[in-house]
């Protein structure tokens, strides 16, 4: 009789997906998809009670029954996302919004026409000049717009996209609301300034702008982080105009974007010195990882796309994920990190796995 099998020699390849259950139920929230997963595999281990006959010379295995089956999975993926991170941190996400110290701000209002050709706007001592609305402009020149509202967004746009200016902008009908980029007092010594009649500002400076003070004991050669609280351990970042009471400037550096100051090895400090620290924190939204050590449990589903032979879904309704190995966080190679997950049957009804091969839609 002829042979009609088919070799199915397969390649595979395809998305792994995971749906965390909600809290306290083994219903998921939806999956996330884990990103780029280079490995993936499935461990089947079987513990048996056998039975053999002692009825006469060897001993012969006359029975045998299956007592635990074990299904196990790993796989290793390599997007670090904040997400995947807190899997396998066991842990979890938060956002923080940071209302920050106080940005000094300012206004530059439009009055009933727009500024003239050869008008003037001065921020930050540097000159900004206005040009007729058919005229292309180049370097600090903006053209006047059909209607103040109109000028008053090109105005705007121009702002932020000069970040020499120190300030970015927003535009609301006739005003333009500046803010200084940076944070604290330091942003009320942003200067104003126009020769427009058309334009009026707020004042010759920004103003607003606030500053928070803490007590820190300092010693030379060390690092310290700045907004160091219970409900943020880690501090604050993006701060500015940092000053330390009784400490010349010249004795330590600030780290703006991560929130850290150093006192120099030399400077002339006592060791131990307690010194009120002065400083602007920028209002920011911040993503953050906690790890907790918290089961993850949920559903897992890979979808191939394989490289060769047939696609043959694989779907888990109940899986325990756990963190496996090293997670490098310095080297030459790509990070990854790696999941072991265990097969679980989520209730009398569902079976552990599903493997579900697509088959072409009837004619």
């Amino acid at each position: 009789m002829a042979d009609d099998q088919v070799n199915n020699y397969v390649v595979g390849r395809g998305r792994l997906f995971f749906g965390q259950f909600r809290k306290g139920t083994r219903k998921p929230q939806g999956q996330k998809y884990f990103g780029n997963t280079p490995e993936l595999s499935l461990a089947q281990d079987e513990e048996t009670l056998d039975h053999y006959s002692s009825e006469g010379g060897a001993r012969v295995k006359d029975a045998s029954v299956t007592l635990q089956t074990d299904s196990t999975g790993s796989f290793q993926c390599d997007n670090i996302s904040n997400n995947n991170l807190a899997l396998w941190f066991r842990g979890e996400t938060l956002r923080r919004i940071e209302a920050g110290s106080g940005s000094a701000s300012g206004t530059i209002t439009l009055n009933a026409a727009s500024p003239a050709p050869g008008d003037t706007l001065t921020i930050n001592d540097m000159e900004i000049e206005f040009v007729a609305a058919n005229v292309n402009p180049i370097g600090m020149q903006i053209s006047v717009g059909a209607t103040l509202a109109e000028t008053a967004t090109r105005i705007a746009n121009f702002i932020n996209a000069t970040p020499p200016l120190g300030v970015t902008a927003t535009a609301a009908n006739s005003v333009v609301t500046v803010r200084s980029a940076a944070a604290g007092t330091a942003g009320n010594d942003v200067t104003l300034a126009k020769t427009s009649a058309n334009i009026t500002l707020s004042g010759g400076t920004l103003d607003g702008g606030t500053d928070v003070t803490e007590s820190i004991a300092i010693s030379r050669g060390l690092w310290y982080q700045l907004g160091v609280m219970p409900e943020t351990p880690q501090g604050v970042r993006s701060v500015g105009g940092l000053a330390l009471a009784g400490v010349p400037d010249e004795a330590y550096i600030l780290e703006a974007d991560t929130g850290r100051f150093y006192v120099h090895a030399d400077a002339a400090v006592v060791d131990g010195t307690l010194v009120e620290a002065t400083y602007g924190v920028a209002a920011a939204v911040e993503d953050v990882v906690i790890a907790k050590g918290e089961n993850i449990e949920g559903e897992l589903q890979f979808i191939a796309n394989n490289a060769a032979g047939e696609n043959k879904d694989y779907f888990w309704p109940f899986v325990r994920l756990t963190p496996d190995g090293d997670f490098s966080l310095k080297g030459d190679d790509w990070q990854n990190m790696t999941f072991n997950f265990e097969i679980l049957k989520r209730d009398e009804v569902v079976e552990r796995q599903y493997i579900t091969t697509r088959g072409k839609v009837a004619a």
